[in-house]
């Protein structure tokens, strides 16, 4: 079934990142689980659309492709071969053409550029975490101190991944496309498939030796610690969102947000 990620958060489709975190902000308080007229699924439900809807590249696809995509390639729906109707003819009566099947992934090539898999978790932000804070009446309007674990930018190679003294080089596997191309014969002919390059994760670039400490992926895992002013007048389980206060993204990327539920003794 889809979803349309917008309706749920109750936002337009040209929703700023200011207004799609601010609605998400209220919905998450709203329907948070452990409120009394809190509804779980609605708020994993809210929390969904707003990974999506949050996350640029997420929302370009999602956008551009729809529910169906689900950030790991599309899913069309269609039955190819079954009653939906024969593959061959879904593409105009493609068995009559020279090449067979590689013509059609040629085909399809032209017109989207090639068939590039979505890049791997390296190339994304990093994760939205989710903690409580206990505190009694007294402590609001006050400011505390919130110590948790999360993973951090690497001192070491400051965040690229890199050993000092090394570069960032093109993947000599793939010659910098991210892609590898394998050709296999089958019964309708010669097919092409292209997938996400191993030795690189698709980026087509990668350390010529990677940082000893954080193995290359750019962020380490330590104690973190935040001040956050509590404000005077809340209610209890009270969501504050604290931007890129989340997990470091890998390889350079940008932080994910930390989402704060505080509950009143």
């Amino acid at each position: 079934m889809s979803k349309d990620y917008y309706t749920i958060l109750g936002i337009p489709r040209t929703a700023s990142e200011d207004e799609i975190k601010k609605a998400f902000r209220k919905l998450a308080h709203e329907h948070h689980p452990d409120k009394k007229t809190g509804n779980e699924a609605k708020f994993k439900e809210i929390n969904e659309a707003y990974q999506i809807l949050s996350d640029p590249k997420k929302r370009s696809n999602y956008d551009n492709f729809g529910f169906g995509y689900n950030d790991g390639g599309y899913q069309s729906g269609y039955d190819f071969g079954g009653q939906g109707g024969n593959f061959w003819d879904f593409f105009g009566g493609s068995q009559g053409r020279t090449g067979g099947a590689e013509d059609l992934f040629e085909m399809f090539s032209d017109v989207f550029g090639g068939f590039r898999q979505p890049q791997q978790d390296e190339e994304s932000k990093g994760e939205d975490l989710y903690l409580e804070l206990t505190i009694s009446k007294k402590d609001l309007g006050t400011t505390k101190t919130v110590e948790y674990e999360a993973f951090g930018v690497c001192g070491e190679c400051v965040g690229q991944g890199v050993a000092k003294g090394y570069k960032i080089i093109t993947c000599n596997t793939c010659h910098g496309t991210g892609q590898i191309r394998y050709t296999s014969r089958t019964a309708l002919g010669t097919i092409t498939r292209i997938g996400v390059c191993n030795a690189c994760k698709g980026k087509g670039r990668m350390p010529e030796k990677e940082c000893s400490r954080c193995k290359g992926a750019g962020r380490v895992k330590a104690k973190q610690k935040l001040e956050i002013r509590i404000p005077e007048n809340i209610e209890n389980n009270y969501n504050v969102v604290i931007p890129k206060g989340g997990n470091a993204g890998k390889a350079g990327k940008s932080s994910g947000d930390l989402v704060l539920n505080i509950r009143i003794k």
